[in-house]
């Protein structure tokens, strides 16, 4: 055998069902937050951040991962910068088909019998297209049973991951969704690679054209982290979309109510307040403190005990009552 797919053991499978059990999560979650939104640019931004996670973490990033650990006995391996470029496009844009055609209007078991197949097709694509990058001194073949074997495996995976989308919402739903189609996308990417076969000519001493995998590796998940950090944060931050708050709520429905009902409004006007400072309300406030001034003392002077009166003095009573109240009670009252 002049060719491995595991030359660093378990690291290479393990790195990249972790890449795409992380895209796929993420992708599924980006489809939950657009399916509780509107038509319109919010769903979008939804389905373009779904796509990226999906084709360009869950899908191109385990191809590339796995890829690291391909190595050929007699022979160096290295990529074509543009066309592993034109394999991360293909499988992003084979996801943003697949997600535009289900998520931009109501989802239907038709929608996903035409964008799975078409979904699928565009992940083989991109998996071949990534496999005509590599370079080597010799040449690569293909087992057309193992390539057909293959092409099923994504058709039916993309399928069912487009199907997820349409319907998972909790926590654990994701999860088991996630894992299935990480399983799914790791099987066709070995699927694949069990298709090749390598001849080496002229001993491998041709010269290879091409850059080392390792030098990509590292900007590559530099870019993956950073695109990973984004989607985290704005799936996080996705309830400031799909959660309006009370107060968003109540004006909602205030404008909802005031556009139902003018005439009411119109017929049955709000009192009008007088003004604080007026002429009016300065007098009634003189005239309730006299009052009250008033009131005080006479019910101090009902209250006093009549004490013994000086000889001479005349028996008649001199406390007040309500009669002598009466008549010396302040006309303004």
């Amino acid at each position: 055998m002049t060719h491995a797919h595991f030359a660093y053991g378990w690291v290479n499978p393990l790195m990249g069902f972790g890449f795409a059990l992380a895209g796929s999560y993420l992708g599924l979650s980006c489809m939950v937050q657009a399916r509780t939104l509107p038509r319109g640019r919010a769903r979008l931004k939804w389905l373009v951040f779904g796509s990226l996670a999906i084709g360009g973490i869950g899908i191109w990033m385990m191809h590339f991962i796995a890829m690291i650990g391909f190595s050929v006995t007699g022979s160096s391996v290295r990529y074509d910068l543009a066309i592993t470029a034109a394999s991360l496009v293909i499988s992003v844009m084979s996801v943003v088909f697949g997600l535009f055609v289900i998520g931009l209007g109501d989802p239907s078991i038709a929608k996903i019998a035409v964008g799975g197949p078409l979904t699928g097709a565009g992940v083989v694509a991109m998996h071949y297209t990534g496999m005509a990058a590599v370079n080597l001194s010799g040449g690569i073949s293909y087992d057309g049973t193992w390539v057909i074997a293959s092409i099923v495996i994504a058709v039916v995976a993309a399928t069912v991951a487009l199907f997820f989308t349409t319907w998972v919402t909790g926590r654990g739903s994701l999860v088991i969704a996630s894992i299935i189609m990480s399983i799914a996308v790791c099987g066709m990417h070995y699927t694949g690679m069990g298709s090749i076969s390598v001849t080496i000519s002229n001993r491998g001493l041709d010269p290879v054209p091409g850059v080392d995998p390792l030098l990509l590796l590292i900007p590559i998940l530099l870019l993956a982290t950073i695109v990973l950090i984004t989607l985290i944060v704005g799936v996080l931050g996705g309830k400031d979309d799909t959660d309006p708050t009370a107060s968003e709520l109540a004006l909602r429905t205030a404008r909802r109510t005031s556009a139902a009902s003018p005439r009411k409004r119109a017929e049955s006007p709000e009192p009008q307040e007088s003004a604080f400072w007026s002429t009016d309300n300065e007098q009634s406030h003189e005239r309730s403190a006299a009052g009250r001034h008033m009131a005080s003392a006479a019910a101090r002077m009902r209250d006093r005990p009549n004490l013994p009166r000086p000889r001479g003095e005349s028996d008649e009573r001199t406390d007040w009552n309500s009669a002598d109240w009466d008549s010396h009670r302040d006309p303004r009252l």
